[in-house]
């Protein structure tokens, strides 16, 4: 349920694809004690862990995501080691795997779904004495500025998820992205409509071959379009009676899809995106086979390297805002941001080890700046190296809003004395060094920060004039929902592809018939019940 979040998630896990960080939490005496001293326990301690892949990452001659700078970290600074039982392209259901067959490491990460999950069985252990007792003061301050998703990793108010957080709403708004150099030959204006972009799409076939829109078979990227005829799929929004339902079901949803179902009949969607998983969409983007894409605010991280690299700095792509079909700004959806959490096996004997190593984190990425040699510094956080530490990490939700206007004006000015974060600088260089060198690595930070069309940009322009629309689910599932998993979406994504790929239009109601008895009237039930006026 709600895939938009599950992309959230995703997003952390794969490609979010930004080091952030700007917190207005000052560095405490706990903070040093538990980051900057270097002391060591006098006993080795061995963590168990797993994690999913993370494919940007580029990573030193014999280092992997099992072993690399992090991890020698945890052993040189705490004396800890993290030892990952195994590492999976299709994480959740490795894990859920495990779940079933109680076989779990020692601390790992799980979505919403799976704590609720784990919580019920009385498989993880009850952290609220252990967080409180040993977070930073650092640590404690990102749970304090984002409380909604650290009361959802709770239960009758003990804390059995540590939320792992995100980078703040600035990175939710999605957007329509055009490759640069078809665009200027062809000399296209940006889109305003709907139809703008249906025409370009037929140009770019036209001239370069290949097919108009990217999109995959979970419909997730198609779906982001969505917004263009006023429909929130994966939203709980409130309708004219004020009660809360599935933005999927609704007949804006409908009108939606009537149009997709003639751009696969001329071409324009991928005639084979029902069989084509992630990686496989991003390839054709990467072998030149298209040039437009709905995407998250992070284009530039994947495909965007690989694009550049194999096609050269001339074939990036840019954002534009996402139109109405009448030439409008479309209205952003703005989920509830945290979907990811920290648990520990109950059991486990030294929970207090994995709070050492949080705080460590959070620390690097918040205060490293001045504290830690640049070369440190560059070799956990550079290449993406950042993102590959699994469940050992909480993100600062504060971050890339205030992130993104320090930079903005450092590359404005040229003044560097705002940036004070290794996320800042991280950024600030990575734009300079595409916009002198045209080096494929620095083009995600440039296409977010330092692009004529940047992402963050767009998004500030959103956040600010309040064009977006919130879930009304904002915060913890119900557990009724989350009981469901991935089947109730599932059933929409069958049903809306047969009518993308051909059948009726009205086939629609039929789909919708299937998703409520399978459940959706019992999850829609649980989800007024709990945040229904």
């Amino acid at each position: 349920m709600a895939k938009k979040t599950a992309a959230l998630i995703l997003s952390l896990c794969i490609s979010t694809a930004l080091l952030a960080a700007c917190s207005n939490n000052s560095s405490s005496e706990k903070d040093s004690i538990n980051t900057d001293s270097g002391t060591k326990d006098s006993g080795n301690v061995t963590i168990h862990t797993v994690t999913s892949e993370y494919t940007s990452a580029k990573y030193p001659a014999g280092d992997d995501i099992t072993d690399n700078v992090w991890i020698r970290r945890y052993k040189e600074k705490f004396n800890i080691d993290v030892k990952t039982d195994w590492v999976s392209d299709e994480y959740d259901t490795k894990l859920n795997l495990a779940i079933s067959s109680n076989n779990l490491p020692d601390v790992f990460r799980v979505n919403p779904s799976q704590l609720q999950q784990l919580i019920e069985a009385d498989m993880v252990m009850d952290l609220t004495e252990v967080f409180d007792q040993n977070a930073s003061e650092r640590l404690k301050g990102y749970m304090e500025a984002d409380a909604d998703s650290y009361e959802s990793g709770k239960k009758d108010g003990k804390l059995y998820g540590i939320p792992q957080m995100h980078w703040g709403l600035i990175d939710q708004p999605d957007f329509i992205w055009i490759r640069n150099d078809w665009k200027e030959e062809l000399q296209l204006s940006d889109p305003k409509s709907v139809d703008d972009i249906k025409n370009m799409a037929l140009k770019f076939m036209e001239k370069y071959g290949g097919y108009g829109i990217a999109v995959d078979q979970t419909l997730d990227y198609l779906n982001l379009l969505a917004i263009a005829w006023n429909a929130h799929p994966d939203m709980w929004i409130e309708d004219s009676s004020g009660q809360l339902v599935y933005g999927s079901i609704q007949p804006e949803m409908k009108a939606a899809l009537a149009e997709w179902a003639e751009w696969y009949k001329q071409g324009i969607i991928d005639p084979e995106f029902a069989i084509k998983d992630f990686n496989a969409m991003n390839a054709d983007i990467v072998a030149g086979k298209v040039g437009i894409q709905p995407y998250y605010q992070w284009w530039g991280y994947n495909p965007g390297v690989d694009t550049v690299s194999n096609l050269g700095k001339d074939a990036i792509f840019y954002p534009y805002l996402i139109p109405t079909v009448d030439g409008k700004e479309a209205k952003q959806s703005i989920f509830f941001a945290n979907g990811n959490y920290i648990v520990m096996k109950k059991g486990f004997e030294h929970p207090e080890k994995v709070i050492e190593i949080l705080n460590d984190y959070a620390y690097i990425v918040d205060e490293g700046v001045g504290k830690e040699s640049e070369e440190e510094l560059s070799a956990l956080l550079d290449n993406d190296i950042a993102h590959v530490v699994g469940a050992f990490r909480v993100l600062n939700p504060n971050s890339d809003y205030e992130q993104y206007e320090a930079v903005s004006a450092a590359l404005e000015s040229k003044d560097t004395s705002g940036l004070t974060t290794s996320g800042m600088w991280q950024k600030y260089n990575n734009s300079v060094e595409f916009m002198e060198n045209a080096t494929p690595g620095a083009v995600g930070d440039y296409l977010q920060q330092g692009a004529p069309k940047t992402a963050y940009g767009l998004s500030k322009h959103i956040l600010d004039s309040g064009n977006y629309t919130k879930t009304a689910m904002w915060g913890a599932m119900p557990e009724q929902l989350a009981s469901y998993g991935t089947t109730l979406d599932d059933i929409l994504t069958e049903g809306f592809t047969k009518i993308i790929m051909g059948s009726d239009i009205d086939y629609f109601d039929t789909v919708v018939q299937n998703w409520r008895a399978a459940g959706g009237d019992e999850a829609t039930k649980a989800v007024n019940d709990k945040y229904g006026k």
